[in-house]
Formats: structure tokens, C-alpha cells, sequence
């Protein structure tokens, strides 16, 4: 097989906050190579619309951290949220010595509140459009010894004498071979996986196949979040929690407060409300009657809705798959347990989000291991070597139909039948080594979908929790 050869001492693949906090902490004397399975834009980091949680104002992290442990039911590791929340205190700073600029008010920072932050501690920048605003500095800001290639799916990571010394991969249609000295997964979530996602649809969990081909563990993979507020219309769009945190409130056709049975009111952790929202029969909608300067604030909302025909007093929303809180098991430094294999972002399983993430920490997460990662990162003499190329043989058509099924399982709450049917479908595909780019993709897909089937299944065969109640506290912006 012909191959194209790059060769650098840290390959990152993504191209999100995770990957570029990385790259912009690693040693100037090493080469880094980021890779985007699309447009390096094409991430869930770009898409961020409700801010970055931080303590940085707050005279201790102690408040920041009794959230996000309370947010998650006391399942979060509480060591690596001290981490999260104490070092994540120096994030707003540091991000503002690469050129980010937060929104500031005539008091300071314009801070924001958001679901289950009993303080005011959200940074944004450009309003509801963070996510653009931070990366578009941040990219900006890269080193000229960081590098990113666009177009490339990494098909599989590949291993010499029990280390990871590169991968597998399509730029575009063309085979790509990728010498490394480490290697660091920073491919984002699952939600590219079903079409009603608040995610970019190429983050469709190919770092969690990657590792687990490789023997990496991979960990809680059914503690799945789902954010209560996408726009109720054809398409997902996002409606950031930040609007709720500026006085917006969940009501029904009638007007009434369908979260007034809790002490937070619309407010309420994300789990809680999505339960709620997907309970009930029957539109709900955004009153934002009590939301001042809305369209100064959020300025991607009203431009959407605008766009779409939605009064802005009242705005249609459904809950939608957001957030991937299980992944690739790590060390507090992003190590896996396979030697040169590293991961960060929504694809590691750090341990600071528990069975729910609390709004806005996911975006600080990216920054702070990002930079451990970076300063904890080997890199060994590379080599060359080679790995079997195999993908599933099948066509567009079943493809569709496979990932229909997907849709209908991956849910607030997943149907075991369901489930089993679709693993049951998957498990009789025949495999080729005739590999295209498509073919390649398909099956990254398909076998992610298919380590989430067995997680849940595995969870519910132990009884770690009632299915409904696990699956609603375990999958959020």
C-alpha cells in the first residue's frame, strides 16, 4: 500500500480547546501535529455558547467545588475536582495572556449563572458565542512549532513493541501515515452520533474505538448527559443555560412554571430538568419576559431565532444529547494505561464530572488538563511500523438504517430491546481490507455506538441504578 508519511514528536488529534490547550503548553522544542477529522472550526469547542466556570474572583474554590460535587450527586472524584477548581482559579487569566478577551460590564467581568452554581462565576466572551471567540484567539496564538492538518480521519492508532508510535489515517481520500513519539486523543464526545445533539456532527466518539483498540480502559461509558434546552425545531440549536441564568424561565402553553416544585427553580441541575422536560407531555417553551438587553447578550440566539421565525419572548425547547461524562480512563495527568497514549477533553474520563456535569466546567476542564497533559507528555524514539486495515463492508443504506437505530436507543431513556437489536445487527457484519474513507468512518461509528450499548447493558446487569434514573443523571454546555 502506497502511504503519504508525516512524522512529528506529539500527535493531537482534534482540534478543540483540549488539543490546543495542550499544544500551546508543550515544549517549543517539540513538533506537534494536530489533526480535525474536518475544518479545524469543526468542533464542540467552537460551538460553546455558555461560558467558562471559574472561581478565579471568589476568595477560595471551596463554593465552585461543592457545586460541581453536588451537580453530580457526590460521584465526581473529589482529588481531581480540587484539581479542576483550583488550578482552573488561574484559567481566566491565563487564556487572557493569549489574547481571549471576557466580557466585561462598568463593575468588571459580566458574570453569568448558570444550572446549579449557586454563584454568578460564568465567563463569556462575545456573549453566547464563547466557544468562537476563545478558539479563535487561542488557534491564533499557536507556536510555530505546532502544525494542524485538516481532513483527516484517523482510522487506527498504531503500536510497536506495546507503545503507541503513531497512526492510521485518510486525509481527505488519501492514505496517511503518522509517525508520533506520543500520542494525545482529544476527539470530543458522542453526540455526532444521533441527530438530535447540541454537537458537532463529526464528534461521533472515535477516540473512545481508537483506545479501546489498542487495549487502552475505557470507563463509565453510560453516563450520557442530556441538555434540556435545544431550540424545538427542525434542526438542533443549542439555547445556552446562561439565558435561564439571566431570568429566562421554563413554562408551559399556559404560562405556568414547570420547575417550580424546585428549590432552583429553571435553574435546577441539567439532569433534573431534562428528566422534567422529557416527562411531560406537550410543548414547553423559554419565557424570557425577564431577560434585560437579550439580544446585546445573546446575540447567537436572537440572530437564530430571528433566522427561524421564533418570537424571542417565547422561545419552543426539547432536551438533546450533549455531553459524554464516561471515556477513556486517565491519571490526573491525562495518562492512559497503554505507554505513549494520553487523553483529554470529553473523550477522558478524568473523573470531575461524575454521573453530571455542571454547567460550564467542561471548558475549564479542556484548559486545566490540557496544560498537565502537556506538562506531564514522554515522547520516545519513533519507528515505523504497520497495522492491519479493516473496516465493516457495508453500504451507504445499511449504514443509514444502523445509525436510524442508533437514534432510537441513545436516548434520556435507552430501550434495552432496542439495544440488543442493534448489537445483534452489527455483530453479523462482515469485514474487508478494501478500506475507503467512508467505510473507515462508518465503522468508527458503528463501534462506537456499540462500546455505549454494552456499557449501559453491563451497568443494568449490575444494577448500579434504576435504568430511567441513571441514564438522566449521567448524560450537558
Amino acid at each position: 500500500m502506497s502511504l503519504q508519511i508525516e512524522k512529528t514528536d506529539i500527535l493531537i488529534i482534534g482540534t478543540g480547546l483540549a488539543a490546543v490547550a495542550t499544544a500551546l503548553h508543550v515544549p517549543s522544542s517539540l513538533s506537534v501535529l494536530l489533526v480535525s477529522k474536518g475544518e479545524a472550526t469543526s468542533t464542540n469547542s467552537d460551538l460553546a455558547q455558555g461560558g467558562i466556570a471559574s472561581s478565579y474572583l471568589e476568595e477560595t474554590s471551596e463554593a465552585h467545588k461543592e457545586d460541581t460535587m453536588l451537580a453530580s450527586n457526590q460521584t465526581s472524584c473529589s482529588e481531581r475536582v480540587d484539581i479542576l477548581v483550583e488550578e482552573g482559579r488561574r484559567a481566566i487569566e491565563e487564556m487572557e495572556r493569549f489574547g481571549v478577551r471576557f466580557d466585561r460590564d462598568e463593575d468588571g467581568y459580566a458574570l453569568g449563572r448558570e444550572g446549579a452554581h449557586r454563584l454568578h462565576r460564568i465567563f463569556h466572551a462575545g456573549g453566547d458565542e464563547t466557544g468562537r471567540h476563545v478558539m479563535r484567539h487561542l488557534r491564533q496564538s499557536l507556536p510555530d512549532n505546532v502544525n494542524i492538518l485538516e481532513h483527516v480521519l484517523v482510522h487506527d492508532l498504531v503500536m510497536k513493541e506495546g507503545r503507541v508510535v503513531g497512526a492510521m489515517a485518510f486525509q481527505k481520500e488519501k492514505w496517511l501515515h503518522i509517525e508520533a513519539g506520543a500520542v494525545v486523543l482529544a476527539t470530543g464526545g458522542i453526540g455526532g452520533l444521533v441527530d438530535w445533539t447540541s454537537n458537532a456532527q463529526t464528534v461521533t466518539g472515535d477516540g473512545l474505538v481508537l483506545a479501546n483498540r489498542c487495549g487502552a480502559k475505557l470507563t463509565n461509558l453510560q453516563r450520557i448527559q442530556f441538555h434540556p434546552t435545544l431550540l424545538a425545531t427542525e434542526e438542533p440549536h443549542l439555547v445556552t443555560e446562561a439565558l435561564r441564568g439571566a431570568g429566562a424561565k421554563l413554562v408551559d402553553p399556559y404560562g405556568n412554571d414547570v420547575m417550580a416544585h424546585h428549590p432552583l427553580g429553571s435553574l435546577a441541575p441539567r439532569d433534573v430538568v431534562a428528566r422534567v422536560l422529557t416527562d411531560r407531555v406537550g410543548p414547553i417553551f423559554l419565557d424570557t419576559i425577564g431577560v434585560t438587553r437579550l439580544r446585546e447578550r445573546f446575540p447567537k440566539l436572537a440572530s437564530t431565532c430571528d433566522k427561524l421565525g421564533i418570537d424571542l419572548r417565547q422561545i419552543p425547547v426539547r432536551p438533546g444529547l450533549h455531553f459524554h461524562m464516561g471515556g477513556i480512563e486517565v491519571d490526573d495527568a491525562g495518562r492512559t494505561d497503554v505507554d505513549g497514549l494520553y487523553a483529554v477533553g470529553e473523550v477522558a474520563e478524568a473523573g470531575v464530572h461524575g454521573t453530571n456535569r455542571l454547567a460550564s466546567n467542561s471548558l475549564l476542564e479542556c484548559w486545566v488538563f490540557g496544560k498537565r497533559v502537556a506538562e506531564a507528555i514522554q515522547v520516545k524514539g519513533r519507528g515505523f511500523a504497520t497495522s492491519d486495515v479493516m473496516a465493516y463492508d457495508i453500504s451507504p443504506d445499511t449504514f443509514r438504517a444502523l445509525r436510524h437505530q442508533i437514534g432510537k436507543w441513545l436516548t434520556i431513556s435507552p430501550n434495552h430491546d432496542e439495544i440488543k437489536c442493534f448489537l445483534q445487527n452489527t455483530q453479523t457484519l462482515t469485514m474487508t481490507k478494501h478500506v475507503t474513507r467512508q467505510l473507515s468512518e462508518q465503522t468508527l461509528q458503528l463501534d462506537a455506538a456499540r462500546l455505549i450499548a454494552q456499557s449501559i447493558l453491563e451497568m443494568e446487569r449490575y444494577d448500579e441504578h434504576d435504568l430511567s434514573t441513571r441514564t438522566a443523571t449521567t448524560v450537558s454546555d
